[in-house]
C-alpha cells in the first residue's frame, strides 16, 4: 500500500474509533496549532517514531539524506535561515526525504528579542525555506529548546506548529563530548513509539552519523517506522489532554508482537 494510501486509511480507522461510545476525537494538526502548546510526542500507540534533525543544512548533509534513503526512514529537518539561503540545492534534497521546518534565521536565544524581531526570524526563515522548496512551512522549533508565550504566539500567527521533542539523542550535549557508541546506545535506551527524538546535523553529525547508521538497523528489527513529524501527528496523534502535559504526557503504549 503506497504512503499516502496508508495515511488515508489510518485516518478512515481513526474516525469510525472517534465514532464509538466513549471515544475522544484525535485532534487534527488544525486543533493542535489552536491549541497554542508545543507538541512533545505522538500518541505512542502505533509503530511510528519522528527523528529531527536540527541546524542544517550541514557539510554532511548529502551523507545524512543518503543513509536516510538506504533504510526507507524519513525525518524532519528544522534548519537556519540563513543555511536555507547558502544551500537551498540542499535543503531540496532534504525536503525530498522528509519535511522542513523553521528553526528560526540567525539561532538566537528569542526569549531575549523584541517581538517584532523574533517575528522576523521567523517569517525570513519560512520564506526561504518555502522559496527553496517551493512547500508551505508548518513546523518550527525555537533555537536550544527555549520556549515563551510570545514565541508561540508569532508562530501560531504565522500558522506553525511548535514541536519540541521528549526523546534526546544526548549528540548535542554540553556536558561531555560523546562518542557514537555513546550516542547510538542512548537511542536504543530512549526510542519508543510516538517519540519525537533530537538530534543535530552541523558540526557534530559525523558522531550522529555513525550512529545512526547502528541505530537504524535496529528500529527496523524493533518494527518501528521512521517518519516524519506531520505524518506521526496525523497516523498516531497525541490526546489533547496530554498535548497539555508536555513532555509528561508522552506514553508509549506500543510494543512489538511476540
Amino acid at each position: 500500500m503506497s504512503p499516502r494510501r496508508l495515511a488515508l486509511a489510518a485516518a478512515g480507522a481513526a474516525a469510525v474509533v472517534a465514532g464509538a461510545a466513549g471515544a475522544s476525537p484525535s485532534p487534527t494538526f488544525h486543533q493542535l496549532l489552536d491549541a497554542g502548546i508545543p507538541i512533545y510526542c505522538g500518541g505512542g500507540t502505533k509503530p511510528y517514531v519522528a527523528l529531527t534533525f536540527d541546524d542544517g543544512p550541514g557539510p554532511f548533509s548529502t551523507r545524512l539524506v543518503a543513509l536516510l534513503r538506504q533504510y526507507h526512514a524519513r525525518a524532519t529537518f528544522f534548519n537556519i535561515g540563513q543555511k536555507v539561503v547558502r544551500k537551498p540545492r540542499v535543503v531540496r534534497l532534504e525536503a525530498s526525504v522528509g519535511a522542513i521546518g523553521d528553526h528560526s534565521f540567525t539561532h538566537p536565544n528569542l526569549i531575549t528579542l523584541p517581538p517584532a524581531q523574533i517575528r522576523s526570524e521567523l517569517g525570513r526563515t519560512q520564506n526561504a525555506i518555502r522559496k527553496a522548496t517551493r512547500r508551505k512551512v508548518v513546523l518550527f522549533r525555537p533555537p536550544f529548546g527555549d520556549n515563551a508565550a510570545e514565541i508561540l504566539g508569532i508562530a501560531r500567527r504565522l500558522g506553525m506548529l511548535e514541536v519540541m521533542w521528549n526523546q534526546d539523542s544526548g549528540d548535542a550535549s554540553e556536558a561531555s563530548t560523546p562518542s557514537s557508541q555513546e550516542i547510538y546506545q542512548n537511542l536504543v535506551d530512549r526510542v519508543r513509539a510516538g517519540g519525537i527524538v533530537l538530534m543535530h546535523e552541523d558540526e557534530v553529525v559525523p558522531r550522529t552519523l555513525d550512529a545512526l547508521r547502528m541505530f537504524l538497523p535496529v528500529l527496523e528489527q524493533e518494527g518501528l517506522h521512521a517518519v516524519t513529524v506531520p505524518v506521526l501527528l496525523r497516523l498516531d496523534p497525541p490526546p489533547l489532554d496530554a498535548v497539555a502535559k508536555g513532555s509528561g504526557g508522552c506514553n508509549s503504549s506500543w510494543h512489538p508482537a511476540g
